[in-house]
């Protein structure tokens, strides 16, 4: 007969879910869950911040499609880690938090760190949950996998209050479900009278286009996107602001969807029909609306949330189910409509992206020092990008490098999303090189931001996780900065500004690998050192103050 405490019964769950990490900073309310880690062989990447296990988490999530768990205390535990699980909502992303709590008696008294947790988290998951009985942990961890999961992907919540963690039961009392049986795994199918309405639209289409959202990989439909694609010849986006939907590059692959990255997206105004997949028509996309797209554009939507359907932009066919079938399915009938590859208004997207490489190529080449920003995303996009895992952090540097990196297409590329935030890109870096780590991760940040996670170092070092950051070291909030000056005057500018700081002595005294960088054509060959080190690095390297906003397409 085993006894366990509630903390071992629910990695015994995780196990069963195939959880090979919990993220987590320590507390006294959830050290159970570490003792049940220990038993049950799941790795323990402890962080020096609440914010960034969540963050791993989330990002670990991305990489891999499936689902990362973070661990935190109750109290000020709980409230650290919100912006972490906001990230994770606003993307779609199976983050699975879970936080301690005071004992189930003590609930609403005022018991030690109690309040509300679940009522704080309720707005930014898909089902938070407090578990009031030990023998009922199973029921519930299970249940957070099938709400993580299922239907459209996001975050979940499980609170457990502290003797419900440390009371101990008779294992033989307990019910473990079977994920294999206590949730869907087949896959939802499109109608076939819409699905044909949509191949005749888009047959008949002279300007077609694809924008391909984060549901392409969490549905690991990117194969059946590229089949389509190459039996169409229809070029495709990926929406902005979301996880990539193919992890090569392609050549009929036009980059992100978004008036602020640059690249072809202006001229999706000049689309005639539009088919969107998995797409959430929010700010990131314009809406679906003007200056994105034409306001006469046809929209062919397909999803499996059927709430999403018609959201912001009324749509002409609207399929509810999975993409990977759904896309299949349209594959297959497209040898039944009269399609013309559209030729020539692929030609047109190339040229206008070429254009737009060009004009870039200037500033990437530049010789200028202090250094150009987009100087930094060549040397990097040429010695890591085929194969590296690359986060991006800041305002001005993220948006220099959505420009530089977009076409390119790395393999993996974590980013904020959504929600615009900044601070998450070393624990983002940190999770990439957990979920791949005979690749590298590389974070391109801005010296803002990059503030936020430095003391994460610590923590690339405890775990053997040689991650390289590079900073865009302006001394600036620029992106900030830049409209403050422009409307009140540079004299009026404050609160905007930052002191150059040694970031690669920071590296140092943490025991990492640090390197200041001050003429563009050493950087490179600073990469590579940082590389051969084997050690967490940072390289620093100051750049001009410059604006993101004035290479956007108008």
């Amino acid at each position: 007969m085993a006894v366990l405490e509630g903390g071992q019964i629910i990695t015994k769950v995780l196990k069963q879910e195939n959880v090979e990490y919990l993220f987590t900073l320590c507390g006294g309310t959830i050290e159970s869950i570490y003792e049940g880690c220990l038993n049950d062989g799941i790795k323990i990447i402890d962080t020096r911040v609440d914010p960034s296990a969540t963050m791993m988490a989330d990002a670990y999530a991305r990489v891999t499609g499936g689902v990362g768990v973070s661990g935190v205390t109750r109290g000020p535990g709980h409230a650290a880690m919100i912006y972490g699980l906001a990230t994770a909502h606003m993307m779609g992303s199976p983050l699975y938090s879970i936080s301690g709590n005071s004992d189930a008696d003590q609930i609403d008294m005022g018991g030690s760190q109690e309040y509300n947790q679940t009522g704080l988290v309720k707005p930014i998951t898909k089902w938070t949950r407090l578990v009031a009985q030990t023998e009922r942990l199973p029921e519930y961890v299970g249940t957070g996998f099938r709400k993580a999961l299922g239907g459209r992907p996001g975050p979940v919540h499980l609170n457990v209050p502290y003797d419900v963690l440390y009371d101990k039961i008779d294992d033989a009392e307990i019910d473990y479900p079977e994920p294999s049986n206590s949730r869907a795994n087949g896959r939802i199918h499109g109608d076939p009278e819409q699905i044909d309405r949509a191949l005749k639209l888009l047959a008949g289409a002279e300007s077609p286009v694809i924008i391909a959202a984060g549901a392409t990989h969490w549905q690991d439909a990117a194969g059946a996107l590229l089949d389509f694609v190459e039996a169409t010849g229809i070029p495709f986006f990926s929406r902005g602001g979301d996880v990539n939907a193919i992890t090569r590059p392609h050549p009929l692959f036009f980059g992100m969807a978004s008036t602020r990255f640059g690249n072809a997206s202006k001229e999706l105004r000049n689309a005639d029909v539009v088919l969107a997949l998995g797409v959430k028509f929010d700010t990131t996309i314009s809406y679906g609306k003007p200056p994105l797209f034409h306001q006469d554009a046809k929209f062919i939507c397909v999803d499996i949330d059927a709430e999403e359907m018609g959201k912001n932009r009324p749509f002409d066919v609207g399929i509810i189910g999975d993409l990977q079938p759904v896309l299949n399915e349209m594959t297959n009938g497209v040898s039944q409509h009269d399609f013309h590859k559209p030729t020539d208004w692929v030609e047109r997207l190339s040229l206008v992206r070429q254009g737009f490489r060009e004009r870039l190529a200037k500033a990437e080449n530049s010789d200028s020092v202090p250094v150009h920003p987009l100087r930094i995303c060549k040397e990097v996009r040429e010695l890591f990008g085929d194969d590296a895992t690359i986060s991006l952090d800041g305002g001005d540097a993220s948006l220099f490098s959505h420009m530089a990196l977009d076409h390119y297409h790395p393999p993996y590329l974590l980013f904020t999303g959504p929600i615009g935030g900044i601070g998450q890109g070393v624990p983002f870096a940190l999770a990439g090189k957990v979920a791949r780590p005979d690749q590298p991760s590389v974070l391109i940040t801005g010296d803002g931001s990059f503030g936020y996670g430095i003391i994460e170092y610590d923590t690339a070092l405890k775990h053997d996780l040689p991650i390289i950051s590079i900073v865009s070291s302006d001394e600036a909030w620029g992106i900030v900065r830049h409209p403050q000056i422009q409307r009140y005057g540079l004299d009026r500018a404050v609160a905007t500004d930052l002191r150059a700081v040694s970031y690669e002595r920071v590296a140092e005294a943490l025991d990492c690998y640090g390197e200041l960088v001050t003429k563009p054509d050493e950087i490179g060959p600073a990469l590579q050192r940082a590389a051969d080190s084997g050690r967490p690095a940072v390289i620093n390297v100051p750049t001009i103050f410059t604006s993101a906003a004035a290479y956007c397409p108008q």
